[in-house]
Formats: C-alpha cells, structure tokens, sequence
C-alpha cells in the first residue's frame, strides 16, 4: 500500500514561480494552480497511490508563533495573483475528490508528520511532496520525501540514504542540526555565529543537544563562549524546528482513499480555467478548432471580383462582417449566405467599395451582424453611409449574458460559447515596440486571419441568440441594447464645445490655490524637505516630527489614505490642508490640466467614448474623457461644468432629470403602498419618510430628519446595513438600526420585496430588472460570509440601478427618434446617468423642452409617475 501525502503551500508556491503568468480568458490568474494540477497528473499516472492528501497552513497563529513571537517574522505577505488563485485550487481538490487536512494550532509539516507516522504504524510506505527540507527529519524506512529541487519539473528521492550521503547524519539528528544552525526562513535563531558545516560536525560527534552542551568543557575559544551564549536559543529553536508526530487528528485515514481525479465535476471546472492542453490528453476537451483550419473564400482583387461580391450582397437580407481599422486602413472579412469574402478596399484598382456599397438598393434594410457594431457604424458614417440596419452585436449580446465578467473580446467569446481557439490581435499583430500594421503581414495570413474570425462571428450568432432566448434576454437586446447603438454613435460624433479660456482659467485657480495650500502645508509642517504627492514623505511628516496617532501601517511605512486623514481631521490643522490638497490635485489633473489634452483643436470640442458593456447593472459609462464622474458636492468641482458649452452662441443646453427615479422604480417592484402613495401625490419622498419614520407631521419634519431619511432611503437600495448606515448619520449602530426597523415598520413591502430579491438571487444564481436583464451573483453561494454581504448588496442595488438605466435607455432612444422624425437641429449631445442634456437652437427651446420632458416621462409605465425635472441655461453649470 502507498500513500502520498503534500505540502499544499510550499507546492503552491513553487508552482507559482515555476510557471510564468496565466490566466483564463475572464481575466482569473491559473499558473499556479496548472502547476498543482500537473503534479497531480503525474502522481495519477506514474505513482499510482492508494492514498493521497493535501496539507494546508492556516491563517491563525500555531504553537510555534505562541511559543516564539518572531517565528516567521520575515515571511512576506502572499503574492496577490497567487492569493486569488487558492480558493480555486481547493475547490478543485473537493471536486477531484482528494482529501484536504487542515489543523488549527498547526502547521502542514505536523499534519504530514502524524499522518506518515499513522501510515508507517499500517505498513504503509508513505511519499511526501514538498519544496522543504524541514521534511526531511521525517524519513524513515517506510517515509521518502520527493523534494522539488528545481521548480516543479524534477522531484528527487530523499530517503535515509540520501541523507546519510548529503549530511553524514540520520535523518532525526537534522532536527538538532536545525537547532544549532538555525533557519532564516523560519525566522528560527539557532546559536549565532554557527553555520551548517560547524553544526554538522557538533552532531556527528555528539549527537545531540543534550551530549553537546554535557561535554561544553571539550569546546574551545570563541566556539565554546558562542555555544554558551545560545544555549536557551538553540533548544527553543529544536523545539521549533521539531515536526510533530501526534496533531490532534481524529479524522479517519480511509479519507485519503485515492480516486481518479478525472471525473464530470473537476472536468467542468477544468475547462472554466481553460487548461486546454491538459484537458485534450484525458479526451475531456472537444476539438480546439485554430487558425490552422482554413476557411474558403472569394478574394477580392479586381473589378470583376468587386462585381461579384455586391450582385452577392444586393440579392441577400444579411451579411456578417468582420473589420480591422489601421488609420486610414480598413481591411475586411465578410458573409453572405455561406460565402466568404476578404478585401481591403485600397488595394482594388479603380474602386470605392463604401461608394458601391452606399449605392446598394438595400443598403438600408441589408442585416449587419459583427462584433462592436459602433465602431463600424463609425466607419460607416466616415464614408458617407448613414443608414445602417445594425442587427446583431456580438459583443454586447456576450455582455448580456455575462454581465460581470468584464471580457466579450472575440476570442474570449469563441472559447466560452464555442469552445474554439481563435487568435487575437495581440497574437496576430504583436504590441508595444513589437507591434506590426497589417500593411507589413504576410497577406494571405491576414486574410485567413479575417475569415476564421468572420467565420467566428457567424457561427457565434446562432448560438448566442439561442442563448438570448433562452435567458429571457431577446426582447430587451432588440429593444435597448441594439438601438441604442445609433445614438452613442451619434453623441461620440457630435462631441461637447469646451469653453477654452474658462477651462484655462480654471486650471489657473486651481494651481494658484495648490500653490497657497503648498504654502500653508509646509508652514504648518514647519518644514518644506519634503514632498506632499509622496504618502511615504508625507507619513514621516505627520506621525514622525509632528507625533499624530499612527492609524494604520503599510509595507512602506504609515498609511495616509482618506481614511486614516478623516480620522485625524481634529488632531491638527494641516490635516483639513492636505485634504482640500488633494482633492484640487485631483481636479486640476483631471478636469483641468487633464481636460486640454482631451480638446480637440479645430472644433473645441470633446468627444468621450460612451460604454455599453462595462457595467454589470447595465448602466452606461463614458471614458477618455470619463464626463460621468465629475465631482458636484464641492463649489470647485461643480465649477468644471462651466467650461462645458453649447456648440454655437445662437444655441442653448437643455437639461432634463428624473426626479429619485431609483426611489420611483423601488417602489414599482416592491408595490409598497405608502411608498407608491407618495409619488402618487407628489410629495417629497424623504420628507414623507421622515414624518412616517420620526412620526412627525409632514410640515414639522426638520432638515436633520430629512436628510437622515434620505440617507435611510438611499442607503437601503445600496444595501446598506445597520453599521454603515451609522457611520453616514453619525449614529450608533443601534440607532441606525432603530431607524431601518422604522422605516420597514412604515414601508413593509420594502423589506418583503428585499428578502425575496436576495432568496432568488441565491436560489437561481441571478437577480433581474423589469426588463429582464440578468446578473449573476455567485457570491451568494460563498463559504466566505462577506462575499456574500458583498453579493446581498449587489442583489439588493441591481435590479433597481439597472431598471433606471433600462428607463433612461429607452428614453435616450425615444428622444434621438424623435428629434429626427420632427426634422429639428437640438442634438442629444450627453447622457450621465439619469440626465440627458440637448445642444438646442434657442428657436426649438420651447419645443425641446415639451419634447424631452414628454419622452422621458413616457419612457416607462410604472405603478408611479416618472417626473422630470427640465431646465436650460448657456453651460451645463447653468442648468443645473
């Protein structure tokens, strides 16, 4: 009988630098556990135990670090990518169906210890894997060690032998061998001053501690004062050093009955972290379709070619497109009932396919499915085609489907949906310095390229749309998420006219004021040697010279972070001055300074990038600028949106806002009748809440009561619990909790509806909105309690933040549509979440604002009114 038993952390760790970086395409890092998993597979097939267990260090502190506060002092802490990886790889073990020990108080080494020791009492020849010659003590007649010697790929036999060869000694004296010599790694002291070869020697020649220090008067000079000296040292450091033999143990060896590590469980979360190779030699993995299998196409070289590919797409109701943009560059891949074509529209002598192609009879109603549909629509509109039948995005339907998962590039798609290995950009192009343009490939490569992931594309549809219905997703991909494709297109396009001298002006007072408040920090600091961006400077400053209370530490040095300065804040006056510092530092670098680089220069204008498929709650996002998140609780960040300008001086910005429209949809969805009352009567929601919770009249509700009401209000959609909700207020955690039993007192459906929210989202895995778009929310499931806070709120916050942003998306919809069908020149310029903002000529002022507010308003019936709140004024800063 055998039996292999592992050093789970000191092979997880040699695995880790063993094997360079890798990660699935969700973005979750695997090297280490592909090295664990080879190991495995080498135990399977060439050792073939009996038994088998996996021995793991936990976190708390064991005998030793009781006995000795600095054992292990040294350690680091885990590396992050390796810390991410390890509840993945004993989830695996559970699924493979191998046995995990863990024991608090102790250390892997003792469980291994016990268990070769309970093994050696059965007959059973034992195996150890480990990267730690601690291991070693433990040799024996029926105990070896397979040490990694050099990262993972060569395990060496230790035996008795073995040692005997490479120390002159039994494998029980290593023990006091240790103790003599101690361990850096460890932290373990031994006798200062005696190194491996003078401990050695002690040993052979006495044996041990005892004998060593009972014939102390053999030693001589320094040697006999050091061993002296360390006396207490180096038995506290064998005892240390020692394995123990006898854990507490009580659970039952047959645990660690081994089984094939294949089966459908493991297999399934194998292919979740796409250990592809691994996957193809047990025959679990389908066939890995590649660049290498060729597709057949009709290459578009010449006129006549041209010809054939537009008779083609004139008798066809859809085509399939795949597109790389270069600059100027445009190359092409293209479907049309089951042929493929590639071109690159310069190189046709004599051609212009975007001038055919906008000539084409159907041009307007030829079904266009591709991956990211808007960049396409962009290039579409650069050569004069503006009607296009934008019918299906890849990206965004694998967006809907997985919503968190925050990669829907091609090849991640093809891998999850198809199981099918495409290249990539990246692969096919290089990138940095070793980046190569397309011009410089080998052209037929390229065109394979284009056609294998034009092909991707198509066979992605079917399966995708399958996945839509299935999902109860269609309807809101058709409705929403697709139309909405022409109106970002067309708010990227138009951009927003910056007000250059208020933007420079701006940025002046910010750095004037950085100035005075670098100024008044160094005075205040009594010192100006050093530098105030630096938390490592500025931490020696403040904790050091002026002695405030250290609040917390990092691995550099003192934390100076938002939290530890708030904390501080009464200590002294510099604190409010590095904050306000900070927080102009910030804005001067991201909407001062930070926003020129942005202005386009022959218009004056910025043009941000709006994001379909970054939030998992649906909500929209806007990047390079991010005109999303600029600060208004501040005079100074509010002051940023005066820069921001109609296009034109005979031109005005019309701004329209749902009223608590989040509060509006918690409402609907709960069907609170006190709540719905409320809107219903057009009271102001945190007045009423206040009054119902405080039991005051309406018109007797302080401005204190109304605004802990609202924080209650808000607080709640957010998930917010008892502790933070006191943190916001000010308040002890059981008034905060006070007020919560209130306000469910007064709103009962509330609380109803949020306790079914956060059974069905870990009952079914997901929480939908009213137009059901899914979450997944596998934090529910968790062994870990605070992911499962962590996914409580994001249960509790998703289906109301993502309905609102279904609302505001059908009414960006509505309002583009309309604007167009009454043939005006307003444009919508901006979405930020639950506003829309409209560059209008002053003449279409009064019907503009009849026109939002009606679109908006009528966006969505809910069981409350919708209201928006419509105002105009010559900068966003006036409207608002």
């Amino acid at each position: 009988m055998k039996s292999i038993l592992i050093d789970g952390n000191s092979l997880f760790y040699r695995t880790f630098y063993a094997i360079r970086e890798m990660s699935n395409s969700k973005g979750v890092p695997t090297n280490a556990i592909y090295g664990f998993v080879n190991i495995l597979v080498k135990i399977q097939e060439e050792y073939q135990p009996d038994y088998l267990g996996v021995a793991f260090d936990l976190k708390g502190p064991t005998f030793r670090h009781l006995a000795y506060d600095d054992y292990k002092g040294g350690r680091q802490n885990m590396p992050e990518l390796l810390a991410e990886q390890f509840s993945i790889l004993k989830e695996l073990l559970r699924k493979m169906d191998i046995a995990i020990i863990e024991l608090e108080g102790f250390e892997a080494d003792d469980i291994i210890g016990t268990l070769a020791a309970i093994g050696s009492e059965k007959g059973i020849e034992t195996e150890i894997i480990t990267g730690d010659r601690d291991a070693f003590q433990l040799v024996g007649p029926l105990v070896k060690v397979l040490y990694t010697k050099k990262g993972i790929s060569q395990l060496e036999e230790v035996d008795e032998d073995w040692v005997k060869n490479q120390y002159g000694l039994t494998p029980k004296d290593l023990i006091d061998l240790k103790a003599l010599m101690g361990d850096k790694s460890d932290n373990i002291p031994g006798i200062a001053g005696i190194g491996e070869k003078t401990a050695i020697k002690l040993v052979q020649q006495y044996g041990n501690l005892e004998k060593i220090y009972e014939h102390i008067g053999e030693q001589k000079g320094k040697q006999k004062e050091k061993i002296i000296a360390g006396k207490d040292d180096a038995f506290m450091s064998r005892m240390l050093g020692t394995i123990k033999l006898d854990v507490p143990w009580d659970g039952d060896y047959q645990e660690l009955t081994f089984n094939n590590i294949f089966n459908p469980e493991s297999i399934a979360l194998l292919k979740e972290l796409e250990f592809n190779t691994l996957l193809s030699k047990i025959d679990a993995a389908e066939v890995v379709e590649t660049i290498e299998k060729k597709v057949a196409f009709h290459w578009i070289k010449t006129a006549v070619d041209m010809d054939n590919l537009f008779k083609d797409l004139e008798n066809s109701n859809e085509v399939i497109i795949y597109f790389h943009e270069e600059v100027a560059q445009i190359y092409l891949a293209l479907e049309i009932s089951d042929r493929y074509y590639y071109l690159n529209p310069e190189a046709v002598e004599g051609l212009n396919f975007f001038e055919k192609l906008k000539k084409l009879p159907n041009i307007n109603t030829l079904a266009i499915t591709s991956q990211d549909l808007k960049n396409l629509i962009h290039i579409f509109h650069k050569n004069d085609i503006n009607e296009v039948n934008e019918a299906f995005d890849t990206y965004i339907a694998t967006y809907l489907l997985s919503p968190g998962d925050q990669r829907y590039d091609l090849k991640s798609a093809a891998y999850q949906y198809l199981n099918r290995t495409i290249l990539d950009d990246e692969e096919m192009f290089g990138k940095g310095k070793k980046m190569v343009k397309a011009e410089g490939l080998d052209e037929q490569l390229l065109a394979d390229y284009m056609i294998k992931n034009c092909e991707t594309i198509k066979d992605l549809k079917t399966v995708l749309e399958k996945e839509l219905h299935a999902t109860d997703m269609m309807t809101l991909f058709k409705t929403i998420e697709m139309p909405l494709l022409e109106v970002m297109v067309s708010m990227e396009e138009l951009g927003f006219k910056i007000d250059l001298s208020q933007l420079e002006n701006l940025s002046s007072e910010f750095e004037n004021k950085l100035t005075s408040l670098t100024s008044d920090i160094y005075e205040l600091a009594e010192t100006e040697a050093f530098n105030i961006n630096s938390p490592k400077q500025l931490g020696e400053v403040l904790f050091e010279q002026l002695k405030l209370p250290v609040v917390k530490k990092t691995k550099t040095g003192y934390s100076t972070n938002i939290e530890v300065l708030e904390q501080l804040i009464h200590f002294h006056p510099i604190i409010e001055k590095i904050i306000e510092y900070r927080m102009l530092s910030k804005l001067d670098s991201t909407y001062g300074r930070g926003l020129m680089a942005f202005v386009e220069p022959k218009t004056h204008k910025i043009y941000s990038t709006f994001n379909q498929t970054v939030a998992a709650t649906g909500r929209l996002s806007s990047s390079n600028p991010n005109l999303q998140n600029i600060p208004v609780k501040t005079e100074m960040g509010r002051a940023i949106r005066r820069v921001f300008v109609p296009s034109t001086s005979d031109r005005i910005l019309v701004d329209a806002d749902y009223s608590q429209i989040e509060l509006r949809v918690l409402a609907h969805l709960s069907g609170d009748e006190n709540l719905i009352d409320a809107f219903i009567k057009e009271q102001d929601i945190h007045t009423r809440t206040a009054s119902e919770i405080f039991g005051v009249p309406l018109d007797a509700v302080t401005r204190t009561q109304r605004g802990q009401a609202k924080a209650i209000n808000f607080g709640l959609i957010y998930g917010k619990q008892a502790f933070s909700l006191g943190k916001d207020l000010g308040i002890s955690r059981n008034e905060a909790q006070d007020y919560i039993n209130r306000y469910f007192s007064r709103y009962p459906k509330v609380q109803d509806y949020m306790e079914n929210v956060k059974r069905q989202a870990k009952e079914e895995g997901y929480v939908t909105t009213i137009w059901g778009r899914r979450r997944y929310i596998p934090e529910m499931n968790s062994r870990n309690a605070m992911l499962v806070q962590a996914g409580e709120r994001m249960a509790l916050n998703t289906p109301i933040q993502g309905s609102a942003a279904d609302i505001i998306k059908l009414a960006m919809i509505k309002v583009y549509n309309r604007l167009n069908a009454e043939k005006l020149e307003a444009e919508l310029i901006l979405q930020v979440h639950d506003e829309l903002i409209i560059d209008t000529p002053q003449n279409e002022k009064i019907q503009v604002e009849r026109l939002i507010k009606e679109e908006m308003e009528g966006a969505a019936q809910l069981s409350v009114p919708l209201t928006v709140d419509v105002n105009t004024g010559m900068s966003w800063y006036d409207v608002k």
